[in-house]
């Protein structure tokens, strides 16, 4: 399985515009696109994606030339407090079956 983990800052006093962003879905079909799973994690300061496929790949990516992925940007552009970057995996568990 590969996984893609994408951590945006927030400005302050953003989360209930984000969680709004949010209920809208993403911005792209996800049945168009490599990935199994999209999960987003919120904290006051930060949104956490994950995207994960089952592809063993190097990376997945987004489809960040679409015209969807570009809209959604500007939204996102008032509540972001930086670029948002990319997570490098640096530890991981898995119970072993039996």
């Amino acid at each position: 399985m590969s996984r893609l983990v994408v951590v945006a800052p927030l400005r302050p006093g953003t989360r209930g515009r984000v969680e709004e962003l949010l209920r809208s879905g993403p911005p792209f079909e996800l049945e168009q696109t490599e990935f199994d799973r999209h999960h987003v994690y919120l904290t006051d300061e930060e949104a956490v994606f994950v995207f994960e496929g089952a592809a063993e790949t190097a990376t997945l990516r987004l489809p960040a030339e679409s015209l969807e992925v570009l809209e959604a940007a500007a939204a996102w552009r008032d509540c972001l407090a930086g670029r948002p970057r990319v997570a490098a995996s640096a530890f991981a568990w898995e119970r072993r079956p039996g």
